[in-house]
């Protein structure tokens, strides 16, 4: 079995958790907490990376086994199969709306003119094809996103500053706080780090050594650091209002501004950020519901399902919703607590698993 080192894991866990809230989520986030956004987002951080501990903590009961296949000696078998079935289903589902977030995101900004179904179709290959060339690919993957986002990001920052931002409203991130609006926006943002509990999914793959914890807080606090990089300047530049409306409003900011006249826009820039990074989030997502569908059904080889599983998923999101604001309503709305109540099922496990005492994760001797 091939195994993912603690540095691989790190960038990994960040590039998984900031890429779509970084460039689909800032909207809605603003919107619902306004200028609470940022404590909203940091206190989301604390709470999600909870989750995630809980998750590995699971994981660490078997550390040999996969989740799918263990699970059943914690709470039985005819209560686990139904319990993975739903997770597995809403990583699919998650996977299924970051794809069209992808989607809308290329059609409104790049291909205004390309069938959807074209696009989704692309993008579903991209995915397939990823799965099955398997974890170590996708970690690998990882790796060079992440330098070349961070690559980006050193070029990219000292050009944004010199937008003029209104720092005087910096004062507001203090002066207006508002309890509802920051228990709201923290209810928004939990899901977005609480996500990464699917590192209970491939732990397995991960090096004995690894100190997952010390993994974990690190690939939360870089993933939070990136996200306020791109909240704090939206606010900024567009109040919270203005903000709250647009679309895309970090897209926004970078079109605000010129480089002499070679360089007229540098939106194409930040694309390169988002695509690869989102397409990364979708794979691994996919990888892990795989994998665990593979365990159910007692396949020896995950890759027979992987051209499938990523087909429903692109017929899924063609269908996800009518347009990008219902899609972004769905998000807000509704998304959260849904996201939540998945992401809080391994704690079940955990919690019976203390019951049932040591060895509990294990298979009974006969």
């Amino acid at each position: 079995m091939k195994h993912i080192s603690a540095s691989q894991l790190v960038m990994l866990l960040t590039i998984y958790i900031y890429s779509e809230n970084a460039g689909f989520l800032i909207s809605p986030i603003i919107k619902t907490a306004s200028y609470n956004a940022v404590l909203a987002v940091i206190l989301g951080g604390v709470l999600g990376l909870l989750i995630v501990l809980a998750g590995a903590a699971v994981a660490r009961m078997n550390e040999r086994e996969y989740f799918a296949v263990f699970g059943k000696y914690i709470v039985g078998k005819w209560v686990h199969i139904p319990l993975i079935l739903l997770l597995a289903g809403y990583m699919l589902h998650r996977a299924s709306m970051s794809m069209r977030n992808v989607e809308d995101f290329l059609m409104v900004n790049h291909l205004p003119t390309t069938p959807e179904t074209v696009i989704a179709i692309l993008l579903g290959l991209t995915v397939a094809l990823t799965v099955r060339s398997g974890i170590q690919a996708i970690a690998r993957m990882a790796e060079v996103i992440f330098f070349v986002n961070l690559l980006l990001l050193i070029i990219l920052t000292p050009l944004l500053l010199g937008i003029e931002l209104q720092t005087p409203m910096l004062r507001a991130f203090v002066t207006n706080f508002d309890l509802n609006r920051t228990a709201a926006g923290t209810l928004q943002a939990t899901p977005w780090f609480g996500d990464a509990f699917v590192v209970l999914f491939i732990y397995p793959h991960l090096k004995q050594q690894i100190k997952i914890r010390r993994v974990a807080v690190w690939g939360a606090v870089f993933s939070m650091i990136l996200i306020l990089s791109y909240l704090v300047p939206s606010l900024l530049a567009f109040g919270p209002e203005l903000a709250g409306k647009m679309t895309y409003p970090v897209m926004e900011y970078v079109r605000s501004m010129r480089i002499a006249d070679f360089i007229e826009t540098l939106d194409p820039f930040l694309t390169i950020l988002y695509i690869p990074a989102l397409m990364l989030k979708i794979s691994l997502l996919v990888y892990a519901a795989v994998i665990s569908l593979a365990r159910i059904l007692s396949l020896h080889d995950y890759k027979p399902l992987a051209f499938s599983v990523s087909a429903a998923v692109v017929g899924y999101s063609v269908h996800f919703a009518d347009n990008t604001a219902e899609l972004l309503y769905f998000m807000t709305a509704y998304w959260p607590s849904y996201a939540l109540c998945m992401q809080l099922i391994p704690i079940l496990y955990w919690f019976v698993a203390k019951i049932r005492g040591k060895g509990a994760a294990h298979p009974k001797a006969p």
